[in-house]
């Protein structure tokens, strides 16, 4: 789903932030159920306070592969939240979205300073209630109050 089909979607990239400074909630997007459940709550809490989305996927080059492939990657996850946002009627009032490129703790941290939340999913894996390593490094280097959703109920 391109976010070119629906109005209240848009890619803003980080330089062009300016006018949604304080006004989001951004949320990490991989793929995963945490990321998954971050979505959902992220969308109840931009709507109830009146909020705009921030939809974002980091993608890192690793040593010697080039970044076309990762870029594909990050944009198909965004594509997929995408698609979940715009299947419900309670939408916030806009949804913006970025692929970013670089090590994900910072570049989540970077694109939420002045928002009002960072919304991020646990890692569901052996610990379903604990985050990440990268979550770990936002909670201690994010300006905004970083929230942790778990993959479980």
């Amino acid at each position: 789903m391109d976010s070119d089909e629906d109005p209240k979607v848009r890619e803003v990239p980080s330089e062009h932030l300016a006018a949604h400074r304080h006004a989001r909630i951004v949320v990490g997007v991989d793929g995963s159920f945490g990321a998954e459940a971050a979505l959902r709550w992220a969308i109840r809490e931009a709507r109830e306070r009146g909020l705009v989305l921030d939809v974002v996927a980091v993608w890192e080059d690793l040593a010697g592969e080039a970044g076309d492939g990762h870029l594909a990657v990050a944009r198909e996850r965004l594509d997929r939240a995408l698609e979940h946002v715009l299947r419900r009627r309670d939408l916030p009032k806009q949804v913006i979205t970025a692929p970013l490129h670089g090590a994900p703790g910072l570049q989540l941290v970077e694109r939420a300073r002045e928002a009002a939340l960072l919304v991020l999913g646990t890692t569901g894996i052996s610990s379903p209630e604990i985050p990440g390593g990268i979550g770990l490094y936002c909670l201690r280097n994010s300006s905004v109050p970083v929230v942790f959703v778990p993959s479980t109920p």
